[in-house]
């Protein structure tokens, strides 16, 4: 009955458990010598009783009967176990691989030590990571198709072989998969359009969150529910021009930020928290908003006309320190600073634009450069230091902007060669990826040469 054979399978874990850790067990997998094909457990001064009946079932969900011996060898052992798996639908599995040579000074202290080792879990459980026999186990135990559906799917795992080999996640892509997402990216996009104009933003953003498309649109939607139910609660009709941008961003000072002209919803609040910050908004807000964009814009022109630099908030600084930095360079340049044609013609500042990235004073304390060519500043540092900053790194800068524009002219080239050749409707780099430009080229050089060798060989 079910009760005795689940004892058996009880009483078989635990004598594997005990052959593993036995001295010729644990020679095998840690010291590097080689196990005497003739030597039995018999003769390690280990006993375990001589066979054990155990079950395994079968991809089907019959349930097929097989028999080990313990006391035999390492390598007889281990083919057993190999033999009752692939017998019971694993296919593809390899003998059990021989342990490494190693020389004999550091062979002979390993021996000793693997011998005196106590019968220890941990290396019960090592033998098994290594050789898939966990995995083996609780298959057999979990009943057939629901553990597989429990399996982990290491497909999308950056961190795995598996996740890492393109080739590998090419060969294994579901069409059906593809068409399904495609649906949910459209059924997302739709969402955040009705969102988009029942509220007024100017645009939602919550692609920072990792959801999924699916997931996505059902947030949305639950944000449209509540625009139904609560629209004359609202303090405003219209949310225009803040944008709306949903993640987790718990370091925010405020839900309502007037200098970003950002709304911030945190996905795990309830729709009834989102309605106390919506209705945190007036009209009193939007005209703050709009004195506070203005006041940026008539700032930034005045840095503009002054150092020939394009401004750009960066992903650390606040809307409220950005704006300070600003006004605070502007009025330095009108007071204080120097005119530029004054200044010696070997910095080169007129030259051409640079950009200026501005982050968090914790962030950046002095300027640096980026590879794009961009000149990153802390929002604390004032006028002369960026002036003096600017004419220090402006020609080095320039020299980064033209290979940036030459890595750029080279990665569209062979994007456009790879969608032509690979029938691929899109290639694109993320620009928050910490993959370079280089890199995308070469690894795109690389599938084109596969995919050569592959048709010279069908031709």
């Amino acid at each position: 009955d079910d009760a005795s054979v689940r004892k058996r399978q009880a009483s078989l874990m635990q004598a594997l458990g005990d052959r593993f850790s036995s001295p010729d067990f644990l020679s095998y997998q840690a010291s590097g010598l080689r196990v005497d094909d003739h030597e039995t457990a018999s003769n390690t001064n280990v006993q375990f009783n001589g066979h054990h009946t155990y079950y395994l079932q079968r991809n089907d969900g019959r349930s097929m009967k097989h028999t080990i011996r313990l006391n035999d060898t390492v390598l007889k052992v281990l083919e057993q176990m190999t033999k009752a798996l692939a017998a019971s639908g694993v296919a593809g599995l390899p003998k059990p691989p021989p342990p490494p040579e190693m020389p004999t000074d550091v062979a002979w202290k390993r021996n000793a030590e693997a011998t005196n080792a106590t019968r220890t879990g941990s290396a019960a459980s090592e033998f098994n990571r290594m050789h898939g026999i966990i995995w083996a186990a609780s298959r057999a135990s979990g009943g057939g198709t629901e553990a597989r559906r429990q399996e982990i799917d290491h497909k999308y795992d950056v961190n795995s072989n598996r996740g890492s080999s393109l080739g590998g996640f090419l060969l294994d892509l579901n069409l059906a998969d593809i068409e399904e997402r495609k649906a949910s990216r459209l059924d997302a996009t739709a969402a955040a359009l009705v969102a988009r104009r029942a509220y007024g933003f100017q645009s939602i953003d919550g692609t920072g969150m990792g959801w999924s498309s699916a997931s996505l649109a059902v947030l949305l939607s639950s944000l449209m529910a509540l625009h139904d139910e609560h629209k004359s609660a609202l303090q405003v009709e219209s949310f225009y021009p803040m944008r709306l941008v949903i993640s987790y961003d718990d370091d925010a000072t405020t839900n309502v930020d007037l200098y970003g002209g950002v709304i911030r919803l945190h996905p795990a609040a309830t729709p009834i928290q989102w309605l106390e910050i919506l209705q945190g908004v007036t009209e009193e807000s939007l005209a703050e908003l709009d004195k506070n964009q203005r006041a940026l814009r008539a700032n930034a022109q005045r840095v503009q006309d002054g150092v020939n630099v394009k401004l750009k908030r960066g992903l650390t600084c606040p809307s409220i320190e950005y704006h300070t930095f600003v006004k605070r360079l502007a009025t330095w340049l009108d007071d204080d600073g120097e005119p530029l044609e004054d200044r010696a013609a070997s910095s080169a500042v007129a030259l051409s634009r640079l950009q200026l990235v501005v982050e968090a004073d914790q962030a950046c304390r002095r300027a640096r450069l980026n590879k794009d060519g961009s000149i990153r500043v802390g929002s604390g540092m004032d006028g002369s230091a960026i002036i003096n900053s600017l004419s220090r790194l402006s020609q080095e800068a320039r020299g980064r902007v033209a290979e940036r524009k030459e890595e750029v002219t080279r990665a569209k080239e062979v994007i456009a060669l790879a969608r032509a050749k690979l029938g691929l409707s899109w290639v694109y780099h993320e620009t928050k990826s910490t993959v370079t430009l280089p890199e995308l080229v070469k690894s795109l050089v690389r599938l084109l040469k596969i995919d050569s060798l592959r048709n010279q060989e069908v031709l």
